[in-house]
């Protein structure tokens, strides 16, 4: 590959990273991240939650021998389910996955034009359905190359 064209391949991968950017995922990605971090409220659920995953860790070491097992398993569990209902915490899930669809579709239109053969490791339906509707056809993305 000339240098040419790896400057090429550069300039086009700008282009695709200023135009995800852009998106309205990436965009709702950004505002429930500056929440997560910005909450006092998420911050001390998660500090919480660390504690409680350290402290579980530690009793996890002896596994259902230890007398605490059940007990601080079912503690960090009923703390996860509670922590996993705050209002910002379930929005800035809910962005990041729909990011994350959306750069695995992206992903797999670009691995299709080395070869209909590459493998990209994906829980996306998508990518076993075949559907070509996505990105840069104005599918589920919105957006269009051209």
């Amino acid at each position: 590959m000339t240098i040419d064209k790896e400057i090429e391949i550069l300039d086009q991968l700008d282009a695709l990273n200023e135009k995800i950017t852009q998106t309205e995922e990436y965009k709702q990605y950004c505002h429930y991240r500056l929440l997560l971090d910005s909450d006092t409220e998420v911050k001390n659920l998660i500090d919480k939650f660390s504690k409680l995953k350290i402290d579980f860790e530690e009793v996890q070491r002896f596994g259902k021998y230890h007398p605490d097992f059940s007990t601080k398993r079912r503690e960090i569990n009923q703390f996860k389910k509670e922590m996993d209902m705050n209002p910002v915490i379930m929005e800035f899930r809910r962005a990041e996955y729909k990011l994350q669809e959306m750069l695995d579709e992206v992903l797999y239109h670009i691995s299709q034009v080395v070869s209909e053969h590459v493998n990209v490791v994906s829980n996306n339906p998508f990518f076993a359905s075949g559907d070509s509707l996505g990105c840069s056809t104005g599918g589920s993305c919105g957006c269009k190359v051209g």
